[in-house]
């Protein structure tokens, strides 16, 4: 997403020179992004007319805008500021705050200058799809050619980061340097390496004047247009082919492009459904995903979707790619208005027992929408055999959020998609349990082949003695019995002393404490097993 300011005047500035004059310019900066207006000599209203594109990388930056006097011989006078949160422009309708004048603040509280004039500002939020980033990048080149300084701040801000464009005709090795590295950190698509190999020339094959410029953009159309009708031409073919074939013959030509595949384990984000229908696999994968199926019509109706198009299915690739597109406005909720989403459905397995289908959903009107999407996976396998040799099949459904660019939001966001996710699986479990009959463990013979297996053995009651008993704990303690009854009897009586009595014999050191201490906790757990063995035993009887 890119932030497109068009800068086009300004009013009533303050005097910064006697004669009530000055040489404003406009200085643009979102986050380390950097912009710069030409500089308009000798007036108070001047018109600069440019426009700036920003990649937006936090919707929590703010946008400055700076309008500074050109000084000479000293630093710079600043004149006044206007800044606006990107949330208000997200927040807008269409993404755009139209076009206004903004009133110029002045730099602190403190200053005795409170009118420091207006500023008039086109500002909206753009995709950046390759169609607008070719037209942002005239704007750039146009930015360059017009302003007269700093060049190097101007394709900090003006420019799109992803493009670098040449402001010289003789560029220095420093520049190519420059322009390489910046070329391999971005890692650019196909679409701007060929922008810039237009306009990255070398010296020996440019001209010194700007009309070279418009050559090459008519060389840039002529590069686009052959790969773009061969695109067109490739997928009129695709459509036309998807059309004549049924949905079932759509399945076994993507099956016979992916034989031997594995199914896809479930993605990271967990488990939304994983249920178990008395349905053939094929019957469910018609159910969910034909396009004579009115199940998906049905479920928007329960969620109070709108705007349901659901595009056909179609072979891209030369098979390899079975897909089909869903858009949908999603009905408003308490947190979030009514949004429109957009599902890119393709098959990743197809083989008549098992399917895997993978649905990208973006939804760019949600806050952060576009740093994010999620992916859901639907996985239907056979499953258990049921009591009546009826077949079943296994529905598992997992997720995930795919993350396109780092956000502080990310916990938040989380959090949000999973409830989401969670509450319209629901109803998706419900309405798809009026279809097919859901079929619970007890149902299934292996599950009761499982019972039966894990059924113990009957014990004899030697066995179940010796398994309780032959222990450590137990012969210990026997010994310890047969040793202080020894003692006992070869001891003579001892001498009444102390807090002692007749009928009470105290411990005499704490030595002897320890022993009784000893001795009672060995008792006590030779009485828990003696317990044990008679509970085991007497359900027996």
């Amino acid at each position: 997403m890119r932030l497109v300011v068009h800068v086009l005047e300004a009013r009533n500035l303050p005097a910064a020179e006697a004669q009530g004059l000055c040489d404003p310019y406009a200085k643009l900066q979102l986050g380390r992004q950097r912009g710069k207006t030409k500089v308009i000599r000798k007036s108070a209203s001047p018109v600069w007319d440019e426009e700036f594109a920003f990649r937006v990388g936090d919707l929590k930056e703010e946008l400055l805008i700076r309008i500074t006097d050109e000084d000479k011989y000293f630093s710079d006078d600043f004149l006044g500021q206007v800044k606006v949160p990107l949330s208000a422009v997200l927040d807008a309708d269409n993404r755009s705050l139209g076009t206004r004048w903004y009133p110029l603040q002045p730099k602190s509280k403190k200053s005795k200058i409170r009118d420091c004039g207006e500023i008039h500002l086109t500002i909206s939020l753009s995709q950046s799809y390759p169609e607008e980033t070719a037209t942002l990048a005239h704007w750039a080149s146009d930015d360059f050619a017009s302003s007269s300084d700093k060049s190097s701040e101007l394709r900090k801000g003006s420019s799109l980061p992803n493009i670098p464009i040449e402001l010289s005709t003789s560029p220095s090795r420093s520049d190519e340097a420059e322009i390489t590295r910046e070329d391999k950190s971005n890692a650019a698509p196909s679409f701007v390496n060929r922008l810039h190999q237009i306009f990255s020339v070398k010296p020996k094959d440019t001209e010194a004047s700007v009309p070279p410029l418009f050559k090459h953009d008519r060389g840039l159309d002529t590069l686009e247009e052959t790969p773009l009708t061969s695109s067109q031409h490739s997928n009129e073919q695709d459509l036309e082919t998807s059309a004549n074939m049924s949905f079932d013959e759509l399945l076994k030509s993507f099956a016979s492009k992916h034989e031997g595949n594995d199914m896809p384990g479930n993605l990271s984000g967990g488990v939304l459904i994983d249920q178990v229908y008395a349905v053939a696999p094929s019957d469910l994968n018609t159910l969910l995903f034909s396009p004579t199926s009115d199940f998906l019509q049905s479920l928007a109706k329960m969620q109070g979707t709108t705007g349901l198009d659901i595009q056909q299915w179609r072979l891209e690739n030369d098979g390899e790619i079975l897909k089909r597109v869903v858009t949908y406005t999603k009905a408003a909720t308490k947190l979030v208005k009514a949004v429109k989403a957009t599902e890119d459905v393709a098959y990743l397995k197809a083989d008549g027992d098992m399917y895997a289908v993978l649905a990208d959903v973006s939804t760019p009107e949600v806050p952060f929408g576009n740093n994010f999407r999620v992916e859901i996976l639907t996985c239907i396998m056979p499953g258990p055999e049921l009591r009546d040799d009826e077949i079943s099949s296994r529905l598992v459904i997992s997720w995930r959020l795919n993350f396109m660019q780092s956000t502080m939001m990310k916990g938040m966001i989380e959090n949000g998609a999973k409830q989401g996710l969670k509450d319209n699986f629901n109803q998706f479990s419900e309405l798809l349990a009026q279809n097919v009959r859901p079929v619970d463990a007890k149902d299934t013979t292996t599950n009761n082949e499982s019972l039966s297996s894990v059924q113990p053995e009957t014990e004899s009651d030697w066995k179940l003695a010796f398994r309780i008993f032959g222990n450590f704990t137990v012969l210990s303690s026997v010994i310890a019995f047969i040793y202080v009854f020894a003692h006992i009897i070869l001891a003579s009586p001892s001498i009444i002393q102390g807090l002692e009595f007749p009928g009470l014999d105290l411990p005499d050191s704490v030595g002897e404490v320890v022993v009784c201490g000893v001795l009672v906790l060995q008792g006590q757990r030779v009485l828990n097993m003696i317990a044990r063995f008679v509970q085991r035993e007497c359900p027996r009887r």
